[in-house]
């Protein structure tokens, strides 16, 4: 059943994707944006979170909202009013939606959202499931603040979703590019030890679960958004450097190098997150790419 869908976070790299599959699917998706006029194949609203300020018609004929905003990561260095901004755009903005909503009659009825699996913070070799509590860092922090305001939606009988995402694996552009550099420069080694477990995930399979959340209204909760099988940074760049038919170097890169190279954000790399995806398998998703090395070898192909 064709569904009226209003995308945060829409001009993003997942964003574009998952707009073209749910249009694919017949349905109609919608768009916040600051500069609606620069949006293309879909239509859009204004809105600025920084602001708060928001088009009130935006919501019309909505029944489930995706909420992908929020400020990059990794690309700017973790001075204390950055990671104020990195909380900041991704709570005020569903804060945001949510007065509206309880401002107005609307028909929302789903919010589905982003996580990460930064939730779990460092957790070496534990098997992390969706019932492991929260870690300690950054990150960590940042998730739980996300997931919590998330939550609020419950509050005004909303159904509510939470995907935590691992490293997202795309053809071009997103977690991937850093470390295709440094395959094709002959510069392939672990960071630090290298038994870092790296949760990750292609990008028909996030699209494809995103997708899969929008669609079946009986599913609720938080789901682990990665693949079956984790690997450690070790076998990942290994593996990604078969792929690329280039050397893989049995030797690390100190921690301290990565500290001065990164400062805190060193963790995006270090940290260790063995997540299992049964829960949502169980609940009915079927994964598409459950093997590393074909996941790299078709967004490869692509790039």
């Amino acid at each position: 059943m064709s569904k009226n869908i209003l995308i945060t976070g829409g001009t993003g790299l997942l964003g574009k994707i998952l707009t073209k599959e749910l249009q694919s699917q017949g349905h109609q998706v919608s768009i916040l944006s600051r500069n609606p006029k620069k949006v293309k194949g879909a239509k859009a609203f204004y809105w600025d979170v920084d602001k708060q300020e928001i088009d009130e018609t935006c919501l019309n004929g909505i029944d489930t909202i995706v909420h992908l905003a929020g400020e990059g990561i990794a690309d700017k260095k973790w001075t204390e009013k950055r990671k104020q901004e990195i909380i900041d755009s991704r709570v005020d903005s569903i804060q945001l939606l949510y007065h509206l909503i309880a401002k107005q009659e609307t028909s929302v009825k789903s919010i589905v959202s982003a996580s990460a699996v930064g939730f779990y913070g460092d957790r070496e070799d534990e098997l992390l499931t969706e019932e492991s509590p929260k870690g300690t860092g950054f990150l960590s922090d940042s998730c739980k603040f996300w997931e919590d305001a998330v939550e609020k939606g419950s509050e005004l009988g909303l159904r509510i979703v939470k995907l935590r995402i691992g490293l997202l694996l795309t053809p071009k552009g997103g977690v991937l590019e850093p470390f295709k550099l440094m395959v094709k420069t002959f510069s392939a080694m672990k960071f630090g030890d290298g038994k870092q477990w790296f949760p990750w995930v292609h990008a028909d399979d996030l699209v494809g679960m995103f997708s899969w959340a929008v669609n079946h209204p009986e599913i609720e909760g938080v789901f682990n958004a990665t693949a079956p099988s984790p690997v450690t940074n070790t076998e990942f760049t290994k593996t990604l450097s078969k792929v690329m038919k280039r050397p893989f170097w049995p030797i690390q890169i100190p921690v301290f190098a990565l500290k001065i190279a990164l400062g805190e954000r060193k963790e995006l790399l270090l940290m260790s997150n063995r997540t299992d995806s049964q829960k949502i398998q169980k609940a009915g998703y079927q994964f598409k790419y459950t093997n590393l090395k074909k996941a790299l070898e078709d967004v490869i192909s692509k790039g």
